[in-house]
């Protein structure tokens, strides 16, 4: 795994943890905004490194690669986490292992229950027609996604990732993230964490909270109205980096 660091070491940490076929350029707004005032570390996760071949193969062994990173080139004690989809049930994982002292952790939209097996098959064979589609250049994938709430310039990253995709990096990411449960040892956290989702995803983000309310009935849960999977850390830049500063400050 490969790490981009931004701002000064000597501020306080901030972890950003991209998701699923997406670049970590994702995060580049709240890059921008954040390196002012802190110190920004962003993992680029296996299997998703335009420079590199690396094969993802649990949700574990990324949240372990990450902490041994920041634990070597930084310390122990991370003011925030803030992960995305796939990035966040790592970073469930990362509160959950212990290992780092976090303060706050926004916790957008990460799969926390395991999904039914058929439900997951099918998941796992979309997925594969999709990276094949980018592999041949499909236009109507290309259409597809220029007419979402991504940029231009994150479409072509998008669709290099999915044309390097493999097969069995697809499989792996599918198999851990959509069969991942939260861990006993989450209840010993004492990390302020929020969980968010769209209002458009609901039919699996009020499933995904609700268990994370089981386990830390303290934690915040947000709903934002209209917005799909993404739409708010990507679509919506400027209302998410509101929102985290607002939550940062609490």
């Amino acid at each position: 795994m490969r790490f981009l660091e931004y701002g000064n070491q000597n501020n306080k940490a901030i972890i950003l943890i991209h998701g699923y076929n997406i670049s970590w350029k994702m995060w580049l707004p709240q890059i921008d905004f954040f390196s002012k005032d802190y110190y920004v570390i962003v993992p680029i996760l296996n299997g998703h490194d335009l420079k590199n071949s690396s094969t993802f193969t649990t949700v574990e062994q990324a949240a372990t690669d990450i902490i041994d990173y920041v634990k070597r080139v930084y310390g122990e004690e991370i003011y925030a986490l803030c992960g995305a989809s796939l990035g966040a049930t790592i970073g469930i994982d990362i509160l959950a292992k212990n290992q780092l002292k976090i303060n706050k952790a926004i916790i957008d939209a990460g799969p926390v229950v395991p999904m039914n097996k058929l439900m997951l098959f099918l998941s796992i064979k979309i997925r594969l027609r999709l990276i094949n589609s980018m592999k041949k250049g499909n236009k109507r994938t290309h259409n597809m996604l220029n007419r979402s709430f991504y940029s231009k310039e994150l479409v072509e990253e998008i669709l290099k990732i999915g044309a390097n995709m493999t097969e069995e990096n697809c499989r792996n990411i599918h198999l851990s993230v959509f069969n991942y449960s939260l861990p006993s040892s989450l209840k010993t956290v004492k990390t302020d964490l929020a969980y968010w989702y769209g209002s458009k995803e609901a039919w699996l983000g009020k499933k995904y909270a609700k268990a994370i309310s089981k386990v830390l009935p303290k934690a915040e849960i947000k709903v934002f109205q209209g917005l799909n999977h993404g739409e708010l850390c990507i679509g919506d830049p400027e209302l998410y980096i509101k929102e985290a500063t607002a939550f940062f400050q609490r």
